[in-house]
């Protein structure tokens, strides 16, 4: 895990600054947001430009580095400017993690916003098809999450991931009452 996504490196600047400039080009956010695959991302202009601005950071990166950049690039659309405190939030730990925020309900006693059964299928997905059950998850987030969170975790999906996302998810799913 060489490329660092935390909001004092210059890719993270870079991420914070390319979802800021969305704000001001909601054609090339809309653009994004229809992109219903990670090849319909790497074929936008804004995302070549992005992977032009930022490839010297990747070196050393195993190949496809560009494919996973894309993953993320697009889900940035995904995320909403209200929540910009949510998105730009810079704190790290387990509290804070992407995963954790699927448990938060969206009232008092609710359930959580991600059911355990959608959490283990999406623990399921490989890197592939990985990209549209992201977009549904920020759906039901309202687009809230935090960038740092989500873009290590798309880049960099895998056994580890998946095992951190575990260990933040189900401590705090409230446990079920058998009959």
């Amino acid at each position: 895990m060489s490329v660092k996504f935390d909001p004092e490196t210059a890719l993270g600047k870079a991420l914070a600054e390319l979802w800021l400039g969305l704000k001001d080009d909601p054609g090339t956010r809309a653009h994004l947001r229809r992109c219903d695959d990670v090849v319909e991302v790497m074929m936008t202009p804004l995302f070549n430009r992005f992977c032009h601005r930022v490839k010297g950071m990747f070196e050393g990166e195993p190949r496809g580095w560009e494919a996973r950049l894309a993953s993320v690039v697009g889900l940035l659309s995904h995320l909403k400017h209200d929540h910009a405190s949510t998105v730009l939030n810079a704190n790290k730990g387990l509290e804070n993690s992407f995963a954790a925020m699927f448990v938060i309900p969206m009232t008092e006693g609710d359930r959580p916003r991600v059911s355990e059964l959608r959490f283990r299928r999406l623990l399921q997905r490989d890197a592939d098809d990985l990209y549209p059950s992201m977009i549904r998850l920020l759906r039901m987030l309202d687009g809230g999450a935090n960038l740092y969170g989500l873009a290590e975790s798309v880049f960099y999906w895998g056994d580890r991931v998946k095992k951190e996302w575990s260990f933040a998810y189900f401590p705090r799913v409230p446990e079920r009452k058998s009959a």
